[in-house]
């Protein structure tokens, strides 16, 4: 629930410029305009700061950081993504297709990966460090606010996989320090965010995205053998710190 809470103001924000703003438009209206090359433009004089009035379109590349929560079932907290972002062209400005990797990581013990016991018998039930990978591929639908086109706030949805390794990562059986070896993942995330753009080709925002789907975990049995077991997975990507560049 914690957790939740923490996530409760950027929902809220996000909701702030994506849902309620009566400025979005469907697309440009005649005194804005949006290209492949040269992305969506508009009237964007606020205050002391000059906003600018192009944001280049065609191509962007992201970095996405820090984590992620799993709200039933177990994923790494930490999370460090690096995504690509394609515009589908003129007459399709503001729908992008976009696919991404990430680097997962955390820190935890049996309590923390939420199994029900851990035999000190036969494993040291110590904290160890997880690390493992997710790749995603999805659409992306951005809008344009006609008076700030510097502002860019957005809808989401993805498929991901990932796969993870828990203590010790690459150690053999009498290594382990909980039952479970490893764990993988095929969900949906819907999502959304926001892109604040400084500069043509360059913002800051964040991102938020809802993980859904099942989890297949392997773990030590008795006389070498392993075995399976799955669970439900509801999960929530928290990355206020996002840079993306368009080129």
């Amino acid at each position: 629930m914690s957790g939740l809470r923490a996530l409760a103001p950027l929902l809220v924000a996000l909701l702030t410029f994506v849902v309620v703003p009566t400025e979005a438009w469907a697309g440009p209206a005649a005194s804005g305009q949006v290209s492949t090359g040269s992305g969506a433009s508009g009237s964007s004089k606020r205050g002391n700061y000059n906003w600018p009035d192009l944001v280049v379109g065609g191509n962007a590349i992201s970095f996405m950081a820090p984590f992620q929560i799993g709200a039933v079932g177990y994923l790494p907290k930490g999370r460090f993504s690096f995504q690509y972002d394609r515009q589908l062209g003129v007459k399709l400005a503001r729908h992008w297709i976009h696919g991404g990797v990430s680097l997962l990581f955390d820190r935890g013990d049996w309590e923390n990966f939420r199994l029900d016991s851990c035999d000190r018998a036969d494993f040291s039930c110590e904290p160890g460090g997880v690390v493992g990978w997710d790749a995603y591929a999805g659409y992306t639908f951005r809008f344009f606010l006609q008076k700030r086109p510097w502002l860019v706030p957005f809808l989401k949805g993805s498929v991901g996989f990932a796969w993870w390794a828990y203590p010790n990562v690459g150690g053999g059986r009498s290594e382990r320090q909980q039952t479970r070896f490893r764990t993988w993942t095929l969900n949906l995330r819907p999502g959304g965010g926001l892109r604040i753009f400084l500069l043509d080709q360059l913002g800051i925002g964040m991102d938020v995205a809802i993980p859904v789907g099942f989890l297949v975990h392997t773990e030590a049995e008795a006389a070498q053998s392993e075995d399976r077991s799955g669970g439900f997975l509801l999960g929530f990507e928290i990355m206020p710190l996002t840079v993306e560049y368009r080129f």
